[in-house]
């Protein structure tokens, strides 16, 4: 709930979520919370959670969709309280804005969710029982309190290069790592049930050996000569191979062939299309990654310590 809320910060204003002709309307029906005399209500957590709820109805049913409402719930209420939290914050700081940027984010909003229809807009207001002025106000009180997060957690962000390079070392080798693999094909020859018929076999075999090491074109020729599969197998471990075929897999250069490999009933001749050696995915592919995943970590540690600290300098109430 830690990414949400963070998101949640960042949004213009959650009064109208939805689509601009079918504004969200909060039921105000009863008490949920309360932070100072900042009170959540049970319809501002329905408000906030409506998304997640048709996920849920998607993927649970019966008890077992009790149980996920219920811990959505729950994690919606404590998710309005660490935002009011934050907000009881701001305002303890008088932290302010410039009336422009107020004016600003009231337009742009007006403008991105009801395509500037005012007269849709003040519709909006009119469902929600809402003076300009209140809502006005709620959207000040949303910039501050992203100003003073911002402040205490998101520009407190910094992941040094060493930082990186140190997750990099201690993931790299089970994280991290290319096993080898190979993509192959193969022609199959079977040897025949008699001297006379083996004798036979075995020479065509080694005509298409010769003919491949001459240059013919492996995959056209097995589709005329092979007797078993002449597809292109995808990336696959040696190992998991069957074991006669195994060293040629092994030590066969990408693009080449085989010796002429002889089991019980039948000839093989493989050709090694591709190889992956093994090791593990180089520093320079996965550093992004890494850092942001390192950034993610330290705003939720910096989260986790901002709202300890509210925690314990605010009055919290759970109803």
């Amino acid at each position: 709930m830690k990414k949400s809320l963070i998101l949640l910060l960042f949004a213009a204003s959650t009064l109208f979520a939805q689509t601009n002709s079918e504004p969200v309307i909060t039921a105000i029906d009863g008490y949920a919370a309360r932070v100072n005399n900042r009170i959540i209500t049970y319809g501002d957590i329905r408000e906030s959670i409506a998304p997640v709820i048709q996920q849920l109805l998607q993927r649970y049913q019966g008890e077992e969709l009790v149980q996920q409402l219920q811990q959505l719930h729950i994690q919606g209420r404590e998710t309005l309280i660490e935002e009011a939290l934050i907000q009881e914050e701001a305002k303890s700081q008088e932290l302010a804005l410039p009336p422009k940027v107020i004016d600003d984010e009231v337009e742009s909003i007006i403008r991105d969710r009801f395509d500037g229809d005012r007269a849709l807009f003040n519709r909006a207001l009119a469902e929600r029982r809402m003076t300009l002025e209140e809502w006005r106000e709620e959207i000040t009180d949303r910039l501050v309190m992203q100003v003073y997060y911002s402040q205490e957690v998101l520009r407190k962000v910094r992941i040094p290069d060493e930082a990186v390079r140190a997750e990099y070392d201690r993931v790299r080798e089970k994280e991290l790592a290319i096993p080898f693999r190979v993509k192959y094909r193969f022609i199959l020859i079977n040897k025949g049930a008699t001297k006379e018929e083996q004798a036979v076999k075995r020479k065509q075999v080694e005509d298409i050996l010769q003919k491949l090491r001459d240059g013919a074109d492996f995959a056209a020729l097995a589709e005329k000569v092979s007797e078993g599969d002449t597809s292109l197998s995808p990336w696959r471990d040696p190992a998991d191979v069957k074991e006669i075929l195994r060293p040629a897999l092994q030590n066969t250069p990408a693009g080449g062939i085989s010796e002429l490999i002889e089991d019980n009933n039948v000839f093989y001749i493989v050709n090694v299309e591709s190889r992956q050696e093994e090791g593990t995915v180089p520093f320079e592919e996965v550093r992004d990654p890494i850092k942001q995943n390192l950034a993610a970590q330290e705003r939720e540690r910096l989260h986790d310590k901002l709202i300890e600290r509210l925690t314990a300098r605010h009055y919290i109430e759970r109803y």
